[in-house]
């Protein structure tokens, strides 16, 4: 019990530096490496809600329905998205099953192959960079499901990422936290891959005909119901997830506000 305590406490002072290095608000995945993406129950989830509130600390993009219990999984399928394609499943499926067999970076660990990486020792550098890239890809494809369904296949952008993390690791100098430098450098080259290959463009275009089409269902659906319609009706109705219109009806609030203002 007491160990969980400390691991609990560990994970608290390790999402408060993360949420101090990005101004107060952090993603999904920050929490859930903050934690070492261990699985948690309702009782412990509770308790990293109560900690980012005494904190100030904002979870970006998401805001779960007051009278909904959302756990730690449902965050992380939403903010991580999903794969582009059944290949694209298949092919997470069998990554993931790969990377089982890879013991995951304690943070002790973690801060002990940074030095190395900063040392002199060049056999010390090269161990610790290649330790630190094979504890670290777990974590790509993580970012990687952040871009997928944007014209990319999932392969190609954990591909990408990797390349990414191997390349932000030998040139770490130490002028920075190494998890925010990796992030950063995983995520421009994801992007720089994307508008490349034109995908941005043609997601664009793919998100305002997808937020048309939700928007003109809800009109027909509060017409014929006389009344609001829930995310969770309209996913009914066209075949999207729900959390998929939740935050399209965001988004499109959020750009109405705008234009008002």
């Amino acid at each position: 019990m007491a160990n969980k305590k400390n691991e609990f406490e560990k994970g608290f002072s390790a999402l408060r530096n993360i949420a101090f290095l990005k101004n107060g608000t952090v993603e999904v995945s920050d929490v859930l490496r903050a934690f070492g993406n261990a699985a948690m129950n309702d009782e412990e989830i509770s308790r990293i809600y109560d900690f980012m509130a005494s904190e100030n600390i904002a979870l970006a993009d998401y805001e779960p329905e007051e009278s909904e219990s959302v756990s730690m999984n449902d965050l992380a399928a939403e903010t991580w998205g999903g794969a582009d394609s059944e290949a694209d499943q298949k092919l997470l499926d069998f990554y993931e099953e790969d990377l089982s067999g890879i013991a995951p970076l304690s943070r002790e660990e973690e801060a002990h192959l940074t030095r190395d990486l900063l040392g002199e020792e060049a056999a010390a550098r090269q161990a610790a960079a290649e330790r630190l890239t094979e504890g670290n890809l777990r974590w790509v494809m993580q970012i990687a499901r952040d871009y997928a369904g944007r014209g990319l296949s999932l392969s190609d952008l954990i591909q990408e990422g990797n390349l990414a993390l191997w390349e932000s690791i030998i040139r770490f100098d130490g002028g920075a936290e190494l998890a925010e430098i990796l992030e950063k450098d995983i995520r421009s080259a994801l992007k720089a891959l994307l508008k490349e290959e034109g995908a941005y463009e043609r997601t664009e275009t793919q998100l305002v005909n997808l937020s048309n089409r939700i928007l003109d269902t809800v009109k027909e659906m509060e017409e014929e119901l006389g009344g609001p319609v829930t995310a969770e009706q309209i996913s009914e109705r066209i075949g999207i997830p729900a959390s998929r219109v939740d935050e399209v009806l965001r988004q499109s609030a959020k750009a109405m506000k705008n234009v008002e203002s």
